[in-house]
């Protein structure tokens, strides 16, 4: 059975933006796109780079130290130098709350 972490109220992510946020020792960011909320690792899989401090294109989101970009949607590359995926995380909003369950 998951654990759900309330993060954020939905208000508070606008659409288009994104937030770093540390569960359990896990650093994540939670996006905000046109095509709906989604949760990933915040560390780029090619390099250590914060995902939050790249920047939030419609569903790509674009490492802030090479480039690499990656989709919001499965965490799947969309741009090198990267070549493994980011792991995403269960989403939810539950009376306008941001929760998120971790994934292995």
């Amino acid at each position: 059975m998951d654990t759900w972490w309330p993060v954020a109220a939905e208000g508070d992510i606008e659409q288009g933006k994104m937030r770093a946020f540390t569960l359990e020792g896990r650093e994540i960011v939670v996006c905000h796109s046109r095509e709906g909320w989604f949760a990933l690792d915040d560390v780029c899989s090619h390099a250590y780079a914060r995902m939050s401090e790249g920047r939030l294109r419609g569903c790509r989101l674009i490492c802030p130290l090479h480039g690499a970009s990656f989709d919001v949607r499965d965490g799947a590359v969309l741009g090198a130098p990267a070549v493994a995926p980011l792991k995403t995380h269960a989403l939810r909003i539950v009376d306008g709350q941001v929760e998120v369950a971790l994934r292995p």
